[in-house]
């Protein structure tokens, strides 16, 4: 429970962040975080002269561009690529991977993802039927793939519903591409208990995918590691050990940065 008023201030943020929808009235949010609907009142009125919280016609509060901008700014000051692409070099070599990379949110579009850096083996992304380094920079979708499952679900119901129903072309999805709506919603549900998800030809022909979630009691990101289905040890036992060694590495390099 918040005790502080600055505490408060944050777990009202933290609480209107959670919640499902895009914006909601004072009493939802007071009763969503177990304060007094006067006190989350104040709070949601100050934040509105900093564009922290934006209230709508209806009277309804949401996130404003300027919780945006604090992420997009904290994000700029984590730390130097280089531990990270150490960490990932390892994954691949370790895991016997063709290619391993860190996924996040795009901050300026809705429900995609992006790749922030990755590592593979000479000549993979060359290969016939595998995208290229203009792919991996562009923003994509989260209905396809072992990381797009991670990052959905870490994000409200609505928008989890949202990208369900997306409809992706045949290009960017391979023969394991789950169609139907419903179970696709399962499993994404089953990835937020599990803490881990498996992708087989999901996105391409003879290709497999393990990814984790970076973060702690938030994803923040997702580490992938992608290799040929036939390589794939039973069950994806190893991959899902290595992958999530990594994802933990690099959420511990966030906490180091964090508490410096």
């Amino acid at each position: 429970m918040a005790d502080t008023a600055c505490d408060r201030v944050f777990h009202v943020q933290r609480t209107l962040a959670s919640m499902d929808g895009p914006s909601h009235g004072p009493r939802a949010i007071a009763r969503e975080a177990g304060l007094n609907k006067s006190t989350v009142h104040r709070i949601l009125n100050s934040g509105l002269a900093y564009d922290v919280f934006v209230r709508d016609e209806a009277g309804k509060y949401r996130l404003g561009s300027g919780a945006v901008s604090l992420g997009i700014r904290a994000a700029a000051y984590r730390f130097s690529e280089a531990p990270q692409r150490q960490i990932l070099a390892r994954l691949l070599r370790e895991a016997n991977g063709m290619l391993c990379a860190i996924e996040s949110l795009t901050p300026l579009t809705s429900a995609r993802r992006r790749t922030e850096q990755y590592v593979a083996r000479s000549g993979v992304l060359a290969e016939p039927g595998v995208v290229g380094d203009g792919f991996m920079a562009s923003a994509r979708s989260l209905r396809a793939g072992a990381a797009g499952k991670i990052l959905l679900s870490g994000l409200p119901a609505t928008v989890q519903r949202a990208v369900a129903v997306e409809e992706l072309s045949d290009s960017l999805t391979g023969p394991g591409y789950i169609l139907d709506a419903h179970e696709f919603l399962r499993e994404v549900s089953d990835v937020a208990s599990r803490g881990i998800a498996v992708s087989w030809e999901e996105v391409r022909v003879g290709w497999c995918a393990v990814a984790a979630p970076i973060g702690r009691n938030v994803v923040m990101g997702a580490v992938v590691l992608a290799k040929r289905c036939g390589d794939v040890t039973p069950d994806a036992a190893e991959e899902i050990a290595c992958t999530r060694e990594a994802a933990a590495r690099i959420t511990d390099l966030l906490v180091e940065v964090s508490a410096a």
